[in-house]
């Protein structure tokens, strides 16, 4: 739950307060796979003005801070209060940190799974705005996964910072803004392509690669964990995020879109109902 200024807490009845109920968080965190979430927002604490430290209350308890401070306040969208984003200045980062670091040591025995997430309602779908990124241009380029939307188009792109080169998948088709979108990404380690998998609202979309040159492995970087923009070749925050969101999420886990048994929902449906019950969608 992004929700500067207010103090909020996992509590044990849901309701228009901002408040989610334990058993829907527990449910969350089975399927994100618990102790591997690496950031965790949806559910967090903070004191007092929005430019202090927001603790995550994901088993790990990461503090972000707010990149500047907000024009307009967090307000109620179901049963959380979501977070609205300026397009211009506004965003969430962690200095470099090993827990999301999803690169090891650039070899594709040690390549990790994982997936991202989050709720967003964009005001434009004119310009390119980074949803969740590890991506730093500046200087010699740190630079891991970067998932973001270019002229309302899904991408996920994962790097070897060494090779200069990356992988990824693309939707060609663009969203309309204003519309709110459940997107997870996932990856599951096998360094292709075809490893990469983007789902909106519960269904894969990805249908193009999203590469360039010869990619061997992820390296561990040190970038900055960003939500909202990252940074280009002369170290300015760039493509900060126009809009609405909720509920970001990175976990060293490939969520599985595949239904486990006839009548059963995957892993990714599963969540997308989770993300839809606390927003009212």
């Amino acid at each position: 739950m992004i929700g500067v200024g207010h103090r909020v807490v996992a509590s044990s009845g849901a309701g228009p307060s901002g408040f989610v109920d334990g058993h829907t968080l527990s449910q969350m965190m089975t399927i994100m796979g618990d102790r591997a979430v690496r950031m965790f927002l949806p559910f967090f604490e903070t004191d007092a003005a929005d430019d202090t430290p927001v603790q995550d209350v994901g088993p790990r308890g990461h503090h972000f801070l707010k990149y500047n401070t907000s024009d307009q306040p967090p307000y109620i969208k179901g049963h959380v209060l979501a977070y609205r984003l300026n397009g211009g200045d506004e965003a969430f980062d962690m200095a470099d940190h090993d827990d999301f670091s999803m690169g090891a040591d650039g070899t594709p025995a040690n390549e990790p799974a994982f997936t991202i997430g989050i709720a967003v309602k964009f005001k434009s779908i004119v310009g390119t705005y980074n949803l969740i990124t590890r991506f730093d241009q500046s200087g010699v380029e740190e630079v891991e996964y970067r998932f973001f939307f270019d002229s309302g188009r899904p991408f996920f792109s994962i790097y070897d910072a060494v090779q200069a080169v990356f992988i990824g998948r693309r939707r060609n088709a663009a969203y309309a803004p204003d519309e709110w979108l459940i997107i997870f990404v996932t990856y599951d380690g096998s360094c292709a392509n075809t490893g990469v998998r983007i789902y909106v609202n519960g269904v894969r979309v990805d249908d193009n690669n999203n590469s360039a040159g010869g990619y061997v492995a992820m390296h561990n970087e040190a970038a900055s964990t960003v939500v909202g923009y990252h940074t280009n070749a002369a170290g300015n925050p760039v493509n900060f995020l126009w809009g609405d969101c909720w509920g970001p999420f990175i976990t060293k886990k490939c969520l599985s879109g595949t239904a486990p048994a006839p009548g059963a929902q995957s892993e990714v449906v599963r969540l997308t109902n989770l993300y839809r019950r606390v927003l009212c969608l």
